[in-house]
């Protein structure tokens, strides 16, 4: 490395006529060229002023939000995209002022206090800060081991005992088939069989929309759990019975059916998550069921194949990895029958 003069400012180097500018991002050295030697020190100082100026913006929490949109979330599925884009939005508005270094622990406490009466929400925006403040040590914004999110403790969040009767799914798929004026609804018979499909095959709505008729087939119907995807890689065939076929057989014979996708629109397009939550929640709403989400409906097959053929069969229609996750899982919807003392 050229030799340093005393009166340089800390890390400006001489080197090839020029004033350097050099940092360390771990065991390598970054020279960023400041002016030319010829041009006196007031040109190196205007062109450090820059520099600075430069990486603020570029390790402002802004921008190092937007950086992880595209080089992680984009990998995400859409569902999951679309959840990234809303928090991030969030934390960007609140966070404007910092820059990835200056964000501490008291800063975040503040921000999650706006979230300390809904556990699951202030658990999903710890996350989110512990993964931006994670990325922003391995781009170099903050020193290595000083993620500030890892100090904050979670909430507790208490497990959802809701259980879906079989006459409350019946009321929701009426109220699916008509609308409020009394009339038809164009996409009931679609939102119909997708309840059917995600009580049958106890898997989540996020995979039954992304289901392809390449995954029919002669033993069943299989799923790629998005979940598990990135982890054990776990898929789930689903062994046909009448009922699933029956089902199957609805959705082949509806007008306009995707050659590539289950489930779509009237102009044979994928439907969305947000299309198809929609027309659910009107539905719940219609059919007067209170407290009732979609995903209850995997609750439901999960702990009546546990009830009706053991814990073991129910772990490997929600592709859990282990039995205790199954068992956590169900053992909330029903309660536990035991025999009386005498």
């Amino acid at each position: 490395m050229s030799k340093r003069r005393s009166d340089l400012p800390k890390r400006v180097y001489e080197k090839g006529g020029a004033y350097w500018h050099v940092r360390a991002k771990g065991k390598k050295r970054i020279w960023t060229r400041l002016s030319t030697i010829r041009d006196g020190l007031p040109a190196l100082y205007r062109a450090m002023a820059d520099m600075e100026q430069a990486d603020q913006a570029r390790d402002s929490m802004a921008a190092l939000i937007a950086d992880w949109l595209a080089e992680v979330g984009s990998r995400h599925s859409v569902k999951t995209q679309a959840n990234d884009a809303y928090q991030t939005r969030t934390i960007s508005e609140s966070f404007q002022e910092f820059r990835a270094q200056e964000v501490t622990a008291p800063a975040i406490v503040e921000f999650l206090k706006h979230f300390s009466d809904k556990p699951r929400t202030y658990n999903a925006y710890r996350s989110m800060l512990r993964e931006l403040m994670r990325f922003a040590e391995e781009k170099g914004y903050r020193p290595p081991g000083t993620n500030p999110v890892d100090s904050l403790k979670t909430m507790s969040v208490k497990a959802r005992t809701r259980y879906i009767t079989d006459s409350e799914v019946r009321r929701i798929k009426v109220a699916v088939m008509y609308g409020d004026d009394g009339k038809r609804t164009r996409s009931g018979h679609t939102i119909c069989a997708l309840i059917d499909m995600a009580y049958l095959t106890g898997q989540r709505i996020g995979d039954l929309l992304t289901l392809r008729w390449s995954d029919v087939g002669k033993q069943g119907i299989t799923f790629q759990p998005a979940k598990t995807e990135g982890s054990t890689g776990a898929q789930v065939l689903i062994a046909w019975t009448q009922r699933l076929r029956d089902v199957v057989d609805r959705l082949r014979a509806l007008p306009n059916q995707s050659p590539a996708f289950v489930f779509c629109t009237l102009q044979g397009q994928p439907y969305t998550y947000s299309g198809a939550s929609t027309a659910w929640k009107r539905a719940v709403k219609r059919a007067g069921v209170m407290d009732c989400h979609f995903h209850d409906l995997r609750g439901k097959a999960l702990t009546d194949v546990d009830r009706g053929r053991g814990i073991m069969e129910a772990q490997r229609m929600g592709a859990h990895s282990t039995q205790s996750q199954t068992a956590d899982y169900v053992r909330h919807k029903r309660a536990l029958k035991v025999d009386a003392t005498r």
